[in-house]
């Protein structure tokens, strides 16, 4: 019992914490792949948290962390899809800020594959959009690398770009 109240004592007490910065934000986007990509999947969506630190007055440093899927496509003339790809994107972020309302943000890490067939690889994502101080809107274009461990259909597929556009909440 005493480790059980300790604990919770701990979570509540990061819970304050988190609460209490400013740099805290988080959100969802929705995008579509291209290239090769296009091929094989619909669909890019998923949920980032970001946390940016002011180090100059319009430049913001920290982390980010997410989960991104690619819904596989139908295969034509068959009952069948291509299997979709999800990832665990970690990594660091920068943010510098044009205006009160405008904003640009660089994202680089190395995405965790979650899927069977399928490495983790570097990612990079440009974001850019307009803010005000609850919320941002923005879009992006992301890269992740990722190499095959098993032959699949696919073909000469090494990477993945997506466009898209996201909001995001500033708690």
């Amino acid at each position: 019992m005493k480790k059980w109240m300790i604990s919770f004592c701990l979570i509540l007490s990061g819970l304050t914490f988190l609460n209490a910065q400013e740099g805290l934000k988080g959100g969802g986007y929705i995008g579509l792949p291209s290239g090769n990509a296009t091929d094989y999947f619909g669909l890019n969506y998923g949920a980032s948290f970001y946390y940016h630190y002011p180090v100059f007055e319009n430049l913001h440093l920290g982390a980010m962390a997410g989960l991104d899927h690619f819904a596989g496509k139908e295969i034509a003339g068959k009952n069948m899809r291509y299997k979709g790809l999800t990832f665990l994107p970690i990594g660091v972020s920068g943010q510098f800020n044009l205006s009160s309302r405008f904003f640009v943000t660089g994202d680089i890490g190395y995405a965790i594959s979650l899927s069977k067939d399928y490495e983790g690889s570097f990612f990079f994502q440009p974001r850019g959009g307009w803010q005000d101080e609850y919320f941002q809107v923005f879009f992006f274009v992301k890269n992740i690398t990722s190499e095959l461990k098993t032959a699949t259909d696919f073909k000469e597929f090494n990477s993945i770009t997506s466009y898209g556009v996201g909001v995001s909440y500033k708690f």
